[in-house]
């Protein structure tokens, strides 16, 4: 196989091109020879563009930042999503990644009229009497429109750009390949998994494609806040919503960093805090972007929240860890915090425990005797972050969500009074979980299910017990070890031996061409004996074949 190690199609040979190119411009030559890329740069280019070029002089992460914002859109948000994720990667990469920007030109508004025909099965006419043509924001996937309805009430219409879902389903083809080879030759200790970062960020772009997805988790909100005065949820206008177009009702106000004067002898900041508390202690469905472009104060000051494309979700257990989180933070108990901070997360190497109790000590050590309100929430949780990327811990995707978006509150509410103190807000939800948790109902619950459990597994282990002894005498016990690391080297096992094999041909028709050709029997062309030609042009064929698969795999 030519392109070996990778499943393509032939539109995705391209955009392989591409990204090689790509790789090369910003210095990360040696990656193509590492996965196997060499077939696509061109045969004449590749001594010169692999080993000649110099790298760059900017560091590795802005050379990776330069490399997603060069690949488009898709790399972009992977990147975004790469910002969210200080487990996995290097602080300084962090900073890099949060510096892209998912800016495009907006879409012509002849394709977006198009788009909303074809979704709504009819001229837009229909049902908008008017529909601005200029957008009120543009991303990558779609752009934003506000319109009026045929009742006259007051809209926000978001379509998504044209043919931007088989661009992203082309991008990810190729993203699952590139993983997988990333993993197997570059990420070999299991702690940073290329397959899992990728397979995440499918099903996050995946969902963000279906605006359907988007207008369910808005009606989750508005029935979570119905009776709150003070934040307001859109209304999701459902037969004016499909996979590509999404359409609610537009609510007037004034963005948080636009307007701070007006705000500073209201609750702004408070409202803010106890609904993001409210969804994560009570609620366990919390906007995973609450940055203030999606945060609309109204003339008479209350909350609007926008844009739940991007929510987490918390089981009942994950709330009441969390809980235990913030209790633990509160009263400066490390032990306890580091045991449920472990509790949550997953460990991928063994743990110097010293080591991590003495750097979560000298974290703490630092707001020793400082009061409440003092302490910057955002600085100790990037810097929980950060130790859980040194000692490996793997945290829940929605932990790490979780986090991002209570530092993005805490900066939102900043600006508006930058002494108010978010941690205040947390601590009455915490302890009402943990109040929760220890109500006499609860326990005896709780108790009642694990004897329930133990009964059931005591009842069973007498036969499991005589079924393990029954494989053994029958001789019947199959124990099975996985190889780990080894498909590589078969794969390229089977490159070789294939190889071999079809020299080996090569050699036995030329050795019988020639011999054929001496004794000079059978049918003749032009005095030559047919069967000996053709053995010849057989051979010069499949050995054809042979030197152009070696030289394009730049094995050579």
């Amino acid at each position: 196989m030519i392109f070996k190690g990778i499943n393509m199609r032939y539109r995705n040979i391209k955009r392989y091109r591409k990204i090689v190119e790509v790789f090369i411009k910003h210095g990360f030559g040696y990656l193509i020879e590492v996965m196997d890329l060499r077939q696509f740069v061109p045969l004449r280019k590749r001594i010169k563009a692999l080993e000649a070029k110099k790298p760059p002089q900017d560091c590795r992460a802005t050379r990776v930042r330069k490399v997603l914002e060069e690949l488009g859109p898709t790399y972009i948000k992977l990147g975004q999503l790469l910002s969210t994720r200080p487990d996995l990667i290097p602080r300084n990469y962090i900073d890099e990644f949060e510096k892209l920007q998912d800016q495009v030109p907006p879409m012509e508004f002849k394709d977006v009229v198009e788009q909303i025909n074809s979704e709504l099965e009819g001229e837009y006419g229909d049902y908008f009497s008017e529909l601005s043509n200029t957008p009120l924001a543009s991303a990558s996937i779609g752009q934003v429109h506000k319109a009026i309805l045929n009742t006259g009430e007051e809209v926000v219409v978001k379509v998504q750009r044209k043919d931007i879902q088989k661009t992203i389903e082309t991008d990810l083809d190729i993203m699952s390949n590139l993983a997988n080879l990333l993993k197997n030759k570059v990420f070999t200790d299991n702690i940073i998994d290329p397959v899992e970062i990728v397979d995440n960020f499918s099903k996050m772009i995946k969902e963000e494609l279906d605006y359907c997805i988007e207008a369910r988790n808005s009606k989750k909100f508005q029935k979570n806040f119905n009776d709150e005065e003070d934040v307001i949820i859109p209304k999701v206008i459902g037969d004016l919503t499909t996979k590509k177009v999404f359409t609610m009702e537009f609510i007037k106000g004034f963005k948080i960093n636009k307007s701070n004067k007006r705000l500073k002898n209201h609750d702004i900041p408070q409202i803010i805090s106890e609904s993001f508390m409210k969804q994560i202690m009570i609620d366990g469905f919390f906007h995973g972007d609450p940055h203030p472009g999606n945060l609309i104060i109204t003339d008479d000051y209350k909350v609007v929240l926008l844009d739940f494309g991007l929510v987490g979700q918390l089981s009942k257990e994950d709330r009441e860890r969390i809980a235990n989180l913030f209790i633990y933070l509160l009263r400066k108990d490390i032990d306890k915090f580091i045991e449920q901070l472990l509790d949550l997360g997953m460990v991928t190497k063994e743990i110097d425990m010293r080591s991590l109790r003495r750097d979560f000590y000298r974290l703490v050590d630092e707001y020793h005797g400082v009061a409440l309100e003092e302490i910057d929430l955002s600085t100790i949780m990037n810097r929980l972050l950060d130790l859980s990327f040194k000692y490996k811990i793997k945290l829940p995707v929605e932990f790490i969500l979780l986090v991002k978006s209570l530092v993005t509150v805490e900066g939102v509410v900043a600006k508006v009074d930058p002494e108010f103190d978010i941690l205040t807000v947390a601590r009455p939800f915490a302890k009402q979980i943990i109040k929760e948790r220890l109500s006499p109902k609860r326990l005896a619950k709780e108790t009642t299910e694990k004897l329930q459990e133990i009964t059931k597994y005591l009842s069973d282990l007498p036969k499991e017990i005589h079924n393990f002894f029954s494989l053994i005498q029958e001789e019947d016990l199959e124990i099975k070890f996985n190889h780990i690391g080894l498909d590589p080297l078969i794969s390229k096992m089977d490159i070789i031996t294939n190889r071999l094999s079809i020299s080996l041909i090569i050699s036995a028709l030329i050795i019988g061409s020639s011999l054929i050709m001496l004794i000079d029997k059978g049918p003749s062309f032009l005095g030559y004996p047919i069967l000996g030609v053709s053995g010849f042009l057989i051979a010069a064929i499949l050995g054809m074949w042979l030197v152009f698969s070696i030289l394009k795999s730049g094995r050579f």
